[in-house]
Order: structure tokens, then sequence, then C-alpha cells
């Protein structure tokens, strides 16, 4: 067992004073070699240490704020049905149509908030696809065009795995909630990732959603990919949303 300490801070957030799902999944992912699966708990609390245990043996990692287990990871195989990939200029025109749904602070999530500037948020514009709600289960629900920030990525500008983590959060609670406008307060509860290809700061890429099953017992599984704009997969994940209602999540 070996053990270390990180710090989620105050900009990473989507609820406040709360870590991003998407940024959470990608900072416990780094602790994995390769595809991984991330169940999310509880919330993250941000600007707080968490102390992060790795059990060598199963190469599993648990998070914990003091005795409270936030969160586990492991070595998985992202096994998904990928819908052919939109073409750029559709994906351009959808995230014209972005339609906020996270504004839970002033600034809005890191990943999706048109509210903050380059240094501060992806600046996902994410978009619901035309007629999104007669759409069936495993058609695009909806879709941005993503160019990546020099901010993101490293001296040789490609972007840090944790981003493209954070990348693949929104679209998903994105299609289900425009898809399914009775559904309240989605949450992240795991996400199994792959990263194909490194992205680079400052090229497009296409980032769609499709929901992968029926909704039952407030449980939503959906599908999340990112394709360079030649079509080459780059990245994707299978998540699982819970519906918790109208309650805002709150840190512990």
């Amino acid at each position: 067992m070996t053990n270390s300490t990180v710090s989620i801070d105050a900009l990473y957030n989507g609820a406040p004073g709360c870590g991003n799902g998407g940024y959470i999944c990608g900072l416990m992912a780094q602790f994995i070699d390769g595809d991984a699966e991330i169940r999310i708990h509880r919330s993250f609390p941000v600007e707080a240490p968490l102390l992060v245990r790795r059990d060598v043996d199963s190469d599993s990692v648990t998070a914990w704020l003091g005795r409270q287990l936030l969160g586990t990871a492991r070595p998985a195989h992202c096994q998904l049905e990928i819908p052919p990939p939109l073409d750029a200029d559709t994906a351009r025109s959808i995230s014209g149509k972005s339609v906020f749904l996270h504004a839970s602070d002033r600034r809005g999530c890191f990943v999706c908030s048109p509210l903050r500037s380059p240094g501060e948020g992806l600046g996902l514009a994410i978009g619901p696809v035309s007629n999104v709600e007669s759409q069936p289960v495993g058609a695009h629900l909806a879709a941005a065009l993503w160019r990546p920030n020099n901010h993101f990525a490293d001296a040789q500008g490609q972007v840090l795995p944790v981003y493209v983590w954070s990348a693949l959060d929104c679209p998903g609670v994105y299609a289900l909630k425009l898809r399914h406008r009775e559904l309240g307060i989605l949450v992240l509860g795991s996400c199994t990732g792959s990263i194909k290809q490194p992205l680079h700061a400052g090229r497009d890429y296409i980032i769609s959603a499709w929901q992968l099953a029926p909704i039952v017992d407030r449980k939503l599984h959906v599908g999340v990919a990112i394709h360079a704009t030649d079509g080459t997969l780059m990245a994707c994940a299978r998540q699982v949303c819970f519906d918790i209602g109208k309650t805002v999540p709150t840190p512990p």
C-alpha cells in the first residue's frame, strides 16, 4: 500500500465547493495505467487535503477525506459501441445552439461555463441535436466542437489527461437533460474511460454523447466520445449518472 496526498483547486469546481466529476475521474485515473473505471461515492471537496491510497497488488486506488471514502479507481477495459461521429460543421452548428445548464455559482462549471475566461475553464459549448426529445437510445443527443486552450496543455502542446477526462463529463449529463427535460439534478456516479490518442491544443475536436439504455430507478447510462475532425477516435467514456432530484450536491 502506498499513500499520497492531493487537493483539488477551487478552479475545478462543478457544484459550489465540489470538484467537477470529470476532473475527479482524471485525478484518480492518473494513478492507473491505461483504461480506468472510477466510482464517485460522494462529493470531493475543493481546497482540502485528500488521502489517496494505492494497493500495489490489485492496482486499485481509493480517495479519502478523513475516514470518509470519496472514490475508488481500478484498471478496466472501456467497452463501448460508438455511433459514427458527426462532421465538424454539424458539431459547430450544434455548439452555436448551446444551452448552459450548470450555472451553479457565479463562474459556473469548470468544463462547460461560458462565463469563464479561456484560462479558467474548458469552454465546452454543448448543444442538442435536432429533434433531441424524439431521438432513440443509441443516437447522438448532444455535441460540441471543442478547441482546447494552451493553458491545459504541456510544453509539447498535448492536452493533459486530467483535462481530457474533464471534457468527457458534462456532455453526457447534457445529453440526458436535453433528451429528458423532466430529470432533476444529475451527478456522475461512475465513469469508465479510455484515452486512445493525445489531444493537442489549438486543434478542433468533435465531442458527442448518446444514451446507452432506458432509465431505471433514476440510474442513467450514457456514452461520450471525442473524435478528431478526420473521424479518428481520440477518447471515450461509459458513464452512469444518478438523478438526485432538486438538491444541489454539497461538499462533505
